[in-house]
């Protein structure tokens, strides 16, 4: 049995999440931070509540996902006609 099975997200933490987990493989958590300091006032990217990292997370997807693909991130092949990735395709 999964010992994480009793934890669920929301499309609001998966979006925050899925974007991080991006960062952090393609070395661009530092956009992260930017646009954290930018909205925010200051870098700490955990201590936001939920809705402020999926806001984050959308004002940061773009050159996130730019800077990404720079480093050799594949989006997957679906976002090609629109989808999550839709800014960077």
């Amino acid at each position: 049995m999964d010992k994480y099975h009793h934890l669920e997200f929301s499309g609001r933490e998966l979006e925050f999440l899925d974007l991080f987990k991006i960062a952090a493989r393609y070395d661009c958590l530092y956009l992260l931070q930017f646009y954290c300091f930018d909205m925010y006032d200051h870098d700490r990217i955990t201590a936001l509540d939920i809705e402020e990292q999926a806001a984050l997370a959308r004002a940061a997807r773009g050159d996130i996902y730019e800077e990404a693909v720079s480093k050799g991130y594949e989006p997957p092949a679906w976002t090609l006609f629109g989808g999550v990735h839709d800014r960077v395709c």
